[in-house]
C-alpha cells in the first residue's frame, strides 16, 4: 500500500506569484474610477433632465389647446347679443362695451365672456379644467396665466375699447418652461 505525502504549504516561490494589489495600485484604480463617474455624471446625467422638455412641451401644448377653446367659446364681452341677434356691443342700439377687463363677480365656473379670464393665474395642485374637474396630477408643477387686453387685429394692445381682443395664455412647466400662446378675438 502506498502512503500519502503529508499535505504541504505551498513554497516560498509560489507564494510571491499570488500576491495582490499593493497600496499605490489600489489608489490608482479608485482615482481612475473617480474620474470616470465625474465624466459620467457631467455628460449623461443632464440629458435625462433635458429629455424630458419634449413631453413637457407637448403636455403644454395640449392643455394650452384646451384652455384656448375654453376661452374662444365665451362671448366677446359681457354686454354682447349670445343670442345670436345682429347687434353687437358697441353698436346703436346696443350696450356699450366694457372697458373694465376681469371677472364680473363670477368664478370660473360661472366665467361668461372672454375677459373674466383677465389676470387669472393659477399655480399646482389647484389645476382644474373648465368643469372643475381636478387636473393637477396630470400636470404635476405646472402653473398658467392668462392676460387679456383690448388689441389692433394684428393683435398690439390697445388702451382704447376695439373690436378685437388678444387672449395671452402663459404655462410655467415643472422645469419652469415657459410656453405662451396667445389669440386675437374679434366682435363680429
Amino acid at each position: 500500500m502506498k502512503q500519502r505525502s503529508p499535505l504541504t504549504w505551498p513554497s516560498v516561490t509560489a507564494a510571491t506569484s499570488m500576491r495582490g494589489f499593493t497600496l499605490i495600485e489600489l489608489i490608482i484604480g479608485v482615482v481612475v474610477l473617480a474620474f470616470a463617474l465625474s465624466l459620467v455624471a457631467t455628460l449623461i446625467f443632464p440629458q435625462a433632465l433635458r429629455s424630458a422638455e419634449p413631453v413637457l412641451q407637448v403636455r403644454a401644448a395640449n392643455l394650452a389647446q384646451a384652455f384656448i377653446e375654453e376661452i374662444q367659446g365665451k362671448s366677446f364681452d359681457e354686454n354682447s347679443d349670445r343670442s345670436g341677434g345682429s347687434l353687437r356691443c358697441g353698436e346703436t342700439g346696443a350696450p356699450a362695451c366694457s372697458a373694465t377687463l376681469g371677472p364680473d363677480s363670477e368664478t370660473r365656473e360661472r366665467f361668461d365672456d372672454i375677459d373674466d379670464y383677465h389676470l387669472l393665474h393659477v399655480a399646482q395642485p389647484n389645476l382644474q379644467d373648465a368643469l372643475g374637474n381636478d387636473i393637477s396630477d396630470d400636470y404635476r408643477g405646472f402653473s398658467y396665466a392668462i392676460e387679456v387686453c383690448y388689441s389692433d387685429p394684428q393683435g398690439v394692445c390697445s388702451s382704447a375699447v376695439t373690436r378685437f381682443k388678444r387672449v395671452q395664455v402663459t404655462f410655467t412647466t415643472a422645469q419652469s418652461q415657459d410656453f405662451t400662446f396667445a389669440f386675437i378675438k374679434g366682435n363680429y
